[in-house]
């Protein structure tokens, strides 16, 4: 027997750690895909968490200055206010859902393989649900078990108000707690809405936008591509002027779930979606591509311009527009370009992110410096962060500026008799909040929360992620029919393919 060498802890970090060059025989390794790709998926996890940084301790960069009269800091200038602002991550991971999604099966059906590109589309269909749900309920069970343990007390004491909104009380008794855990594993995969963990409200959006990819695929796999430009060109225009994203999508389960339902579905997702299976069908075209490579020149200068465009068109403010100059004409400009009663900010988020995303695709020293190993290593941890960073930032990111007791704390102001103190408006004054700790806590913590993130990311993506594969290959070898298992374990043999890519019709 041969002798098999033990994989300790400290083997599986040393194997994800950034510098380390990657196994080209590893699925999914980056050296075998779009690597461009991994590497922006990889700058949005991190724009995931800076977002809910300033959020939480610097909402004032959502506006354009502090007050109306205020000067604005630098970091509330356009294009230099997007990283802090957000609403750049989700958007991102949006169209990179449409554009991988779609890559392998267009590839097969511009060579002829139609029967191949079928069968893609459906393994990757069945797929999609048991990728994101098992991995996403493994974090439900985690934040429910902290929250029986009181995690979130300070971070439900703080002065933090995006903490307080974000975080579960517990119920008056267990089997209520029981009977919420259920109850929040059917809402998150229904109405988005999720009490441990609320981040995971984005999670239902991107397995119906891979599914409208998957039956997009389906009705245009015959069509030829000047068409299927004309479609996606329809099904954008479509959810362009679709207002439904602020018409409760999600039901009114509490005033978070009613916030919940502003976030934005059809530019954020749907829109996104259409955009990236279009991106993944012109990579096939090589027609572009020589088009491109001759005007080298021109190329460039469309890339910058719709980089700093794009760039600036996300600047757009998430709160008070109307502060700055800039910003109230495009809040003016909006009425003309969308539809009434739409997230202004997500719908000039998904232009921007469009431009900017073009930008990179016609450019190929960006396609470079997104292809670093370190990018690469980051996005290889982007779903792992997304998972993991709500929990974190909640728990332990509250404990290292507030500290771990949640003590001393007042509670609500009350009188000898326990009645509510009301200010002069008749209103009760609310709770004596924990104040934050020095700046100087802050500088130190906040850094050391980003290195935890990732190293839990890192744990993530070495052990639960190969663990949720298996129970999805498991689930597949369960479930399906035995001719195309037979099929799996022989060789093929199918009609001679085209070797040249269909460019035109």
């Amino acid at each position: 027997m041969d002798y098999i060498q033990p994989r300790h802890l400290y083997t599986r970090l040393l194997e994800n750690v950034p510098w380390k060059s990657a196994d080209p025989n590893v699925k999914g390794d980056p050296r075998k895909s779009v690597k461009w790709i991994d590497g922006l998926r990889g700058i949005a996890s991190v724009l995931v968490l800076l977002t809910h940084l300033a959020r939480g301790w610097d909402y004032d960069l959502f506006s354009p200055r502090d007050d109306a009269d205020a000067s604005p800091r630098i970091l509330q200038w356009p294009i230099l206010r997007v990283p802090g602002q957000g609403r750049l991550g989700v958007t991102i991971f949006g169209l990179l859902t449409g554009y991988v999604c779609a890559l392998k099966p267009i590839k097969q059906s511009r060579n002829g393989d139609h029967l191949g590109a079928f069968t893609s589309v459906a393994k990757s269909a069945f797929r999609r649900p048991p990728r994101l749900i098992f991995p996403a309920t493994i974090v439900l069970i985690i934040s429910w078990v902290m929250t029986q343990f009181g995690a979130y007390i300070v971070a439900n004491r703080s002065d933090c108000w995006w903490c307080r909104h974000a975080s579960p009380d517990l119920a008056d008794s267990f089997w209520e707690e029981v009977l919420r855990l259920f109850k929040n594993f059917l809402s998150v995969w229904t109405t988005g809405y999720m009490a441990y963990d609320d981040h995971q409200w984005a999670l239902l959006p991107l397995l119906k936008s891979s599914m409208l990819v998957y039956v997009l695929l389906c009705i245009t796999m015959f069509v030829k591509f000047r068409w299927r430009l004309a479609i996606y060109l329809g099904m954008f225009l479509y959810f362009h002027q679709d207002a439904a994203a602020n018409t409760g999508m999600f039901s009114p389960l509490s005033s978070f779930a009613l916030y919940i339902s502003h976030q934005g579905f059809e530019e954020t997702f749907q829109m996104q979606a259409v955009y990236g299976m279009f991106l993944s069908d012109l990579s096939y075209e090589t027609a572009f591509k020589e088009f491109v490579e001759r005007h080298n020149r021109g190329r460039r200068v469309v890339s910058a311009i719709c980089g700093i465009s794009g760039l600036f068109i996300c600047s757009y403010p998430g709160e008070h527009p109307e502060w700055a100059t800039w910003s109230n004409f495009m809040l003016k400009l909006a009425h003309y370009i969308f539809p009434p009663n739409v997230d202004i900010g997500k719908r000039y988020s998904a232009i921007g992110i469009d431009l900017i995303v073009f930008a990179i695709y016609i450019s190929p020293s960006t396609k470079d410096f997104l292809s670093s190993r370190l990018l690469l290593w980051f996005g290889k941890q982007s779903f792992a962060v997304y998972l993991v960073h709500g929990t974190l930032l909640r728990t332990v990111l509250c404990w290292m500026i507030y500290g771990i007791t949640g003590q001393p704390w007042d509670g609500e102001p009350v009188d000898g008799n326990g009645n509510r103190i009301l200010d002069e408006n008749g209103e009760p004054l609310p709770p004596h909040w924990i104040p934050r700790r020095p700046s100087w806590v802050l500088a130190i913590s906040m850094p050391a929360w980003f290195a935890l993130v990732y190293l839990c990311a890192s744990l993530w993506t070495s052990y639960v992620d190969p663990f949720c594969a298996k129970m999805t290959q498991k689930l597949e070898n369960l479930m399906f029919d035995e001719v195309e298992k037979s099929q799996e374990a022989l060789p093929l043999t199918r009609m001679p393919m085209r070797t040249m890519p269909m460019t035109s019709a």
